[in-house]
């Protein structure tokens, strides 16, 4: 889905396909088949006016990582900043690299274009790599983010549009478990009460190209 963004101009969202946690074979489905290590991409032209939105909940904390040593394929950042990338991350967080895998959920790094942020969320630690849920270039420059109110901010995305009569949305699994821990499933969903909404919890969400922690959503008019 990076290629799709990087070579066209059209504006997209989705999100990649899950399998209850369980982190083996996620599918897909269209004409009829199930596809595995695959995606669909849907060319829609809806009756209606349609817009979009993408909503995260994260700040910049001034705090800058740069990726200088890269495994894409693996999606392994080998060193931040030219120091092994565990241990630049946490000390960015001013912590120990053991403890630096507590703070991924609220601590992820972002690709900023303008006021644009793109989430990258990392996965584990491995031998002082990092590994994440989605790509990271080599050279890449990136924010550390740190959290702010899901709730609020997603609430402030849905009102500042106007006139809505259905959404589609694909909401990161890692918001999802987000407001599990801190018991806000009631109150984001009354954010939706009054709006027709069907989507799931995805494995990584699209928009131009594959983000994290983000909710990005098909608003129809």
């Amino acid at each position: 889905m990076d290629r799709i963004g990087d070579l066209t101009n059209v504006i997209f969202v989705g999100g990649s396909a899950g399998d209850d946690l369980k982190f083996s074979c996620t599918h897909v489905y269209a004409n009829g088949e199930a596809y595995t290590d695959a995606a669909i991409l849907a060319l829609l032209k809806p009756a209606a006016e349609f817009d979009v939105i993408k909503t995260q909940s994260f700040r910049k904390t001034g705090k800058h990582l740069t990726a200088t040593r890269v495994d894409e394929e693996k999606r392994e950042v080998i060193s931040f900043n030219s120091k092994p990338a565990a241990e630049a991350y946490a000390e960015a967080l001013g912590t120990t690299v053991e403890d630096a895998p507590n703070h991924f959920m609220s601590h992820p790094v972002g690709l900023v274009s303008g006021d644009e942020i793109f989430v990258r969320s990392p996965q584990q630690i491995k031998d002082r790599t990092i590994v994440f849920y989605c790509n990271v270039l080599e050279g890449m420059d990136l924010s550390l983010l740190t959290s702010t109110d899901i709730v609020a901010d997603t609430r402030n995305a849905v009102m500042a549009k106007n006139g809505i009569s259905g959404i589609i949305n694909f909401h990161c699994i890692l918001r999802t478990l987000e407001l599990e821990k801190d018991g806000l499933t009631d109150e984001y969903g009354k954010i939706f009460r009054d709006i027709p909404t069907i989507g799931f919890s995805t494995y990584g969400e699209e928009y131009l190209g594959h983000i994290n922690q983000t909710s990005t959503m098909l608003v129809l008019r």
